[in-house]
């Protein structure tokens, strides 16, 4: 075999991990397939998507929701959603402070909520612009896919990084002050296991990634 690694071919691994999200997202949401999923997420996020892709001169875009003028920034908590996988649907969720009908602040609210749309539209990124996206606020603190995806790798799946702390930390101290209130009602899941799912579901439903997936899968 030739190889461009030691012990197996680049494109072997990566097309290795694309299946093993594939049958993750077949499974309902659970901490079981989120823990799964960050692990394949996070070697493929670190550079092997990207340079296998180029290898095979496939151009990475993925439909990713549209946030721009959704006001995430001053949710309680912000979870994307947007997705279906194992016969699960799961909507955007979105938490503000209620004041009440005769509050200076209800209008304030009222627009908030109006901003917040209950399906997402879909817009194409590159690969680097999708993991930087938004897909978690937890009262104020906005953290990208990336960050989840490594957070949940390295607390749960063993991978661990060290070179950039800051935002990792971040979210360890978001997650420890609000604790079950990251669950998502009907889901009795936290909002960071469901995003990292969701962040898998997005990327394996982009055209672009199927087709690379069928180009690796070749003999």
């Amino acid at each position: 075999m030739a190889a461009d690694g030691v012990l197996i071919r680049r494109a072997e691994v990566v097309r290795i991990h694309l299946d093993i999200l594939n049958a993750v997202l077949s499974e309902t949401p659970s901490a079981s397939q989120a823990i799964r999923a960050s692990v394949s997420l996070r070697f493929l996020f670190d550079g092997a998507l990207k340079q296998v892709a180029h290898e095979t001169g496939a151009e990475l875009k993925v439909p990713m929701p549209d946030l721009d003028g959704v006001p995430i920034e001053h949710a309680l908590l912000f979870s994307c959603g947007g997705y279906s996988v194992g016969g699960c649907t799961v909507t955007p969720f979105y938490a503000y402070r209620k004041p009440g009908r005769s509050s200076p602040h209800r209008a304030q609210f009222e627009r908030l909520i109006a901003a917040s749309p209950k399906a997402h539209s879909l817009i194409d990124a590159k690969l680097s612009k999708f993991c930087l996206q938004p897909c978690l606020a937890i009262a104020g603190r906005i953290f990208t896919r990336e960050v989840l995806v490594r957070y949940v790798a390295n607390k749960c799946g063993g991978a661990h990084h060290h070179e950039d702390m800051e935002k990792f930390n971040e979210l360890e101290r978001a997650i420890t002050a609000v604790g079950q209130s990251l669950e998502l009602p009907d889901m009795n899941l936290s909002a960071v296991f469901i995003e990292t799912v969701g962040t898998a579901s997005y990327l394996l439903n982009a055209p672009a990634i199927q087709q690379l997936m069928a180009e690796l899968s070749r003999p």
